[in-house]
């Protein structure tokens, strides 16, 4: 990680990783039995759980080739041999007859250049790395829903804004119909007054619809259809957008991102299929026995004499095999190669998205200071210019452009805080949401 720098990016108070249940700091119960019901019932978490299990199934496979087989074979059949082979026509036996066999077979490949140790290690490692891509799932299903919920809050407090703006665009409308019933002011003024409040209701039709969207949006990710989402109700985040990274981010962090574990523990499955391609070149040797009965005729299988066996050491060298066993080596160094470069770019990525967050949550709290003092600042002008434009002392354009500016001045505001609420999650998300690799699960280790 030498060349990894990122001390200064990355500096800011000192806090604590975050936690499994990283959500709770929103302090909104809703949101936490979404993420209950989400974490059961997610499709995504299904999936990334049935591909857990084929990995470790495969890696208990690999490991079966490191005992011996035993098999029991039986056959009961009905033959008529010719009299034209090899044996003199007076030993074949006449016509058809029927014949039996029953044998216990034994078969052990002694592992002396450590093959089959290699692909069980190889099949462990990959195993441990899917666990880890199901971490990532569970991190990447959890901060989806957060972000999602966020945006949520956001079009609430949106919606809120609407219905502001049209009860004042109404009200503002109501006192130009009554300037021009005096013959205070012009109909273009009224048609103005008309125009704004057709838009503003138009406006909350959009968020409306933009929050039944996002409920859908939410469903899905539960795993259910979209009437679930009419029983989300109004948000109640209570977030706290303090800056703080863990003192050990740096040499901690690749034991903490999953999608890091899971790119480590690639490297490591790649290195040990190595192994297993380089064991090709040599020789393999077997043990093999068999016990068992044979005869002609049925009724005899069991008698004395109808015992048969054998025992012994079969040996496969390969000699030529048409640049196979080369080109599986060569494959096997390729893809090791690959590995190492996916967990670096995994290294690379995982510092960048930290960085980003924690850059864009330092520049948050000035932007949001100032836009808020905006939003103060915007209401007095638009409160002014309305009263001095009810006692006729300022024109209609007058009370259009501070009300657009103060609305303008709250949306900034709301936008600013989604964007702070997202930022936290991304944080998060770039800390590895609470995973662990000392957590990660030991019925994938031998």
């Amino acid at each position: 990680m030498d060349g990894l720098a990122a001390d200064k990016s990355l500096g800011a108070p000192v806090g604590e990783w975050p936690t499994q249940a990283w959500w709770k700091s929103f302090g909104d119960p809703q949101l936490d039995q979404l993420m209950d019901e989400a974490l059961a019932s997610s499709p995504s978490m299904a999936q990334a759980q049935a591909r857990l299990n084929a990995a470790i199934a495969r890696s208990k496979g690999a490991r079966a080739a490191l005992f011996p087989s035993v098999s029991l074979d039986a056959s009961a059949s009905e033959q008529k041999l010719t009299y034209n082979s090899i044996f003199p026509k007076d030993v074949v036996p006449k016509g058809w007859n029927d014949y039996g066999a029953a044998s216990l077979n034994f078969g052990w490949e002694l592992d002396f250049w450590g093959k089959n140790r290699s692909a069980l290690d190889a099949a462990t490692s990959e195993a441990l790395a899917v666990q880890a891509d199901a971490a990532a799932a569970r991190v990447l299903l959890t901060t989806e829903l957060a972000s999602r919920y966020v945006q949520l809050n956001g079009l609430h407090v949106q919606r809120d804004l609407a219905s502001d703006t049209l009860r004042n665009r109404e009200d503002s409308e109501r006192m130009a119909m009554r300037r021009v019933d005096q013959g205070l002011d012009t109909q273009t003024t009224l048609e103005q007054a008309h125009a704004r409040a057709k838009l503003a209701r138009a406006d909350l039709a959009d968020v409306e619809e933009r929050i039944e969207l996002a409920r859908n949006g939410i469903a899905a990710l539960l795993g259910r259809g979209p009437d679930r989402g009419l029983n989300i109700h109004e948000t109640h985040l209570s977030p706290s957008l303090s800056l703080a990274l863990p003192e050990t981010l740096k040499s901690d962090l690749i034991g903490r991102k999953p999608e890091i574990v899971a790119a480590r523990w690639r490297v490591e499955s790649a290195a040990k299929r190595i192994g297993v391609a380089k064991a090709g070149f040599y020789p393999s040797v077997n043990l093999v026995a068999l016990v068992g009965y044979e005869s002609l005729g049925l009724n005899r299988l069991f008698d004395s004499g109808s015992d048969a066996g054998r025992a012994g050491v079969a040996i496969h060298l390969p000699i030529f095999e048409g640049g196979r066993l080369r080109a599986n080596y060569s494959r096997a160094w390729a893809e090791y190669e690959f590995a190492v470069a996916s967990y670096n770019d995994a290294l690379v990525q995982a510092l960048r998205e930290t960085a980003d967050a924690v850059r864009s949550l330092q520049a948050l709290p000035i932007r949001l200071e100032a836009t808020e003092s905006a939003v103060v600042s915007s209401d007095k002008a638009y409160q002014l210019a309305k009263r001095r434009y009810e006692g006729g002392l300022s024109n209609y354009q007058t009370v259009l452009t501070t009300e657009d500016a103060a609305l303008n001045a709250r949306m900034a505001v709301n936008a600013l805080w989604v964007r702070g609420l997202s930022l936290d999650i991304a944080l998060t998300k770039a800390l590895g949401g609470g995973f662990s690799d000392s957590s990660m699960n030991e019925q994938v280790t031998r």
